[in-house]
């Protein structure tokens, strides 16, 4: 047995876009994805302060069960950056918040992945410092 199988749920709409498939095709479908996301640096498009403060301000939603990637858009980007404005940082949150109504679609894909990948990342570190801190007497 492959040390790469995995057991995955997909969704009616997932499946519907896969169609009959075999793990060949899923892999092919997945890495197409990949590769047209790499083809979107979102760090091209944000500084590394302005995604830190992306990804600040989207700490609650990520980390909620799944939602839909649809019902997550600019508004509510736009809306979350908004409760952290401040007099300070005022200038740089309108200057995001109009990059963020410029974004293309694709754009808009690989800033939410890039989302998700950040908060999955910080899951995995916080739960391995949790069982490290669990080892120690």
């Amino acid at each position: 047995m492959s040390a790469n199988r995995k057991s995955v749920f997909l969704s009616e709409e997932s499946l519907s876009i896969v169609g009959p498939f075999t793990s060949g095709r899923l892999n092919s479908i997945i890495e197409r994805y990949g590769y047209l996301l790499k083809t979107q640096d979102i760090a091209d498009v944000f500084s590394p302060s302005q995604l830190a403060l992306i990804y600040q301000v989207t700490k609650e939603r990520a980390t909620k069960e799944r939602e839909s990637w649809r019902q997550f858009h600019s508004i509510t980007l736009r809306d979350l950056l908004n409760t952290v404005k401040t007099v300070d940082n005022c200038r740089n949150i309108d200057e995001m918040i109009d990059t963020i109504n410029e974004l293309k679609p694709l754009q808009w894909v690989a800033l939410i992945d890039a989302i998700e990948m950040f908060w999955a990342d910080e899951r995995v570190r916080l739960f391995q410092a949790y069982q490290l801190r669990k080892k120690q007497p």
